[in-house]
């Protein structure tokens, strides 16, 4: 009784560190929501990340903003967020990456683009995915980098490198991104 106890306690440890890719977990519930869950957190976190770390609030003011989470990658890490805050005349785009970390926590970081660095990203990278028709006929794999963000063309997906974090973005959550980049602000241009 006591191995049988010390194999199961040995092997929940080793599935309790082990680091799992939401891809990588097939037939479960978790990979079935991870989009959505990704999503509504993302939203969640970075109203936070909007209000602390972007919006110029002076003390005592308040204002409104408006964010819309976009797309999120069907692996849950990578969520794409557009905001604005007409009072402030700020507006943008948020990066929300998701990873396990140590003990299966979910650790989040943000990429603010302001509007028009965000505008010529999604242009840069729509450029690149139509350049690589041509590139890709010689070679398997290419790379645009900008910043400090790496972004690797190959097949169907986008794989976005930042810092510890490398997601799949596909490109049909990217065109999701590029046309409804130019309809958020279209509207909210109207608005004002």
């Amino acid at each position: 009784m006591k191995k049988i106890l010390t194999l199961a306690l040995v092997f929940s440890s080793i599935h309790c560190f082990g680091q799992v890719s939401q891809s990588d977990i097939n037939g479960s519930y978790t990979k079935l929501f991870a989009q959505a869950f990704s999503k509504d957190i993302s939203d969640y976190l970075t109203k936070v990340y909007i209000a602390r770390d972007v919006l110029k609030l002076k003390e005592n003011e308040t204002t409104g903003f408006e964010i819309d989470a976009v797309t999120a990658a069907k692996s849950g890490e990578l969520t794409t967020i557009l905001y604005n805050c007409p009072k402030l005349n700020q507006k943008g785009m948020v990066l929300v990456f998701w990873n396990k970390g140590l003990y299966n926590l979910g650790l989040y970081s943000f990429y603010h683009f302001e509007y028009d660095d965000a505008n010529i990203l999604l242009q840069r990278i729509n450029d690149a995915i139509e350049s690589n028709k041509e590139i890709l006929d010689d070679v398997n794999t290419s790379v645009l980098k900008l910043n400090d963000i790496h972004f690797i063309f190959a097949g169907s997906s986008i794989r976005v490198v930042w810092g510890e974090y490398d997601s799949l973005w596909d490109k049909f959550n990217f065109r999701t991104t590029y046309k409804r980049f130019g309809r958020f602000f279209k509207k909210q241009f109207k608005s004002n």
